[in-house]
């Protein structure tokens, strides 16, 4: 887990951000919205190769997912469509400037592989009158938070392809 994490961030730091859409190796990072209100829509990541069905790869998701460190909890599974979402939470920044950002987990397998991606990510900024957790969108100009909470999510999805291949 530790040596994805630090692969992760060594890929981040060494991406470049376009003027239009953010990239890093291995994964594609979809921006929306105009100049100064782009926000994270989705990241992409690679194309794993694994044997099996389409609901066995989701069912080894699925239990990936269950286990405590996984970082994620599953919101539903399809394994007929081999399709399993989760969502997640991680902290973010370290001392420094700490924050929480939350994302969606989307794994799509079909027959011998699976591809995974993040969407509906957003930072917590506080709590409405009800006390309910209030996220704002990953805003792409705000670059010492969008690179750092993105580490944090693509960690929970390094994680699950770590188990999956165990």
């Amino acid at each position: 887990m530790a040596h994805g994490t630090w692969m992760v961030a060594a890929l981040l730091a060494a991406g470049q951000v376009a003027a239009a859409e953010p990239e890093f190796q291995g994964h594609s990072v979809e921006a929306e919205g105009v100049a100064e209100a782009r926000q994270l829509a989705r990241v992409r990541g690679t194309r794993y190769s694994i044997p099996g069905t389409p609901a066995q790869v989701v069912g080894r998701a699925q239990s990936c997912l269950a286990r405590r460190e996984s970082g994620a909890g599953v919101v539903s599974v399809d394994g007929a469509a081999g399709r399993i979402v989760a969502v997640s939470r991680m902290p973010y920044g370290g001392d420094a400037s700490p924050g929480t950002v939350k994302g969606r987990l989307t794994l799509e397998a079909d027959a011998g592989g699976f591809a995974l991606s993040l969407s509906q990510l957003g930072v917590l900024r506080g709590a409405d009158s009800d006390g309910n957790d209030v996220f704002a969108p990953l805003l792409v100009r705000d670059e010492a938070t969008w690179r750092p909470a993105l580490v944090a999510l693509v960690s929970v999805e390094q994680a699950l392809v770590d188990c999956m291949f165990d």
